[in-house]
């Protein structure tokens, strides 16, 4: 990416931030004005009618106090040793990298589970992807291309192509070959004429 000069930087138009001040106006405000309309008692009978129905209702219970303090205790704690670990005024310290290095190779089971996403994605793929891409590839190969392009556009195009390389041979400038072909085509025409009677 090309970096530009922070003497170069600017805000951004009014033609732009005005659209956004006011989006940002409503965005605040709108919720408090219409939250008798979407989360109000009567709002399942007013607005959301039948659209939004539950067999059990929700449970309006609040989460243990330690699943709450749990997320910004984890932040408070994780920072300063983040920091202390990764920087030292923009740099890795060389006993920093070593005792990062031996927390890897003495957990390299969590590392590796953490750093490819509890292997979601993998999982992801091994499930779902791979065996669905796998049926795609049969019928688009023998489905698809084998049998309604080889029978369909390909095929007539291809017979086409095999009749006139065949028809261009009749093309010799012999009068027998002319004969022959005018002889071809009165003898279907006058097939045909007493097949229709």
């Amino acid at each position: 990416n090309k970096k530009i000069p922070i003497d170069k930087m600017h805000e951004s138009p009014m033609t732009m931030l005005v659209p956004l001040f006011i989006l940002a106006i409503g965005s605040i405000f709108a919720g408090y004005i219409f939250k008798d309309l979407l989360i109000g008692e009567n709002s399942i009978y007013i607005f959301w009618k039948d659209s939004i129905t539950f067999v059990q209702e929700i449970s309006h219970k609040h989460p243990p106090l330690w699943v709450i303090l749990i997320t910004p205790v984890l932040i408070l704690i994780s920072i300063p040793i983040s920091y202390y670990l990764f920087t030292d005024h923009g740099k890795t310290t060389s006993e920093n990298k070593r005792f990062i290095n031996n927390l890897i190779h003495k957990n390299k089971f969590l590392y590796n589970l953490f750093l490819n996403k509890w292997y979601f994605d993998e999982i992801y793929y091994f499930i779902f992807v791979k065996p669905i891409k796998k049926i795609g590839n049969i019928f688009w190969k023998n489905g698809d291309i084998n049998t309604i392009d080889y029978f369909g556009p390909d095929g007539l195009s291809r017979l086409v192509k095999n009749l006139s390389i065949k028809a261009v041979k009749f093309q010799s400038g012999y009068i027998y070959h002319y004969a022959f072909i005018m002889l071809l085509g009165f003898s279907f025409l006058l097939t045909y004429l007493i097949l229709i009677k």
